[in-house]
């Protein structure tokens, strides 16, 4: 092999690196998910008792979630879940009436603001996770929504939403924690 043909293998290979390097990831920064997770869980109170039947209603699927340790494709789909279901949670937000008084969500306010914008804030950043799943989740959003509209069960439907955000970004931080990015050591 001649030198001139020596340099441009490596000439080829290090432009492969540079190119593999500025291409962007789409991904999503592990810092405001962890604090998202902490306002929801600081929202308000635990699961109420008279929720409880409305668990076989509101299931979230936990098939969604891959239980595989941290690869590229286990990453991506836990950062869809992530992202789907806080998108699907904007839009129940953005259809349906936070109840408040007797019988009522009793949520911090402040705290929900403030999650509310880290949600549009996650929303905007991790768009490039977007993709058709050919409705994976929109079946547990439909059920959400059923008791959401159902007379006196709202505060369950919302309850339960909470819950399962909680369980989706607690799962998505403690079991694949590498496919975030993080501003500070983690």
């Amino acid at each position: 092999m001649t030198r001139s043909s020596v340099l441009l293998v490596l000439l080829q290979v290090s432009s492969l690196h540079l190119l593999a390097l500025a291409t962007p990831t789409c991904s999503l920064e592990g810092d405001l998910v962890q604090e998202a997770h902490r306002l929801l869980r600081d929202l308000g109170g635990l699961f109420p008792i008279h929720c409880l039947p409305y668990r076989a209603n509101i299931s979230f699927p936990d098939s969604a979630f891959p239980t595989a340790k941290a690869n590229h494709v286990q990453c991506r789909r836990a950062l869809w879940v992530v992202y789907e279901s806080l998108q699907g949670a904007e839009q129940v937000f953005e259809d349906h009436e936070l109840p408040v008084g007797g019988g009522g969500a009793s949520w911090d306010h402040e705290k929900l603001s403030r999650f509310r914008h880290l949600q549009h804030r996650l929303l905007d950043k991790g768009s490039c996770l977007s993709r058709d799943h050919s409705g994976v989740l929109s079946s547990y959003f439909s059920n959400v929504t059923t008791v959401l509209q159902q007379q006196g069960s709202a505060a369950c439907g919302w309850t339960s939403l909470r819950r399962d955000l909680l369980w989706v970004l607690e799962s998505a931080l403690d079991q694949q924690p590498t496919c975030f990015t993080w501003r500070h050591a983690h």
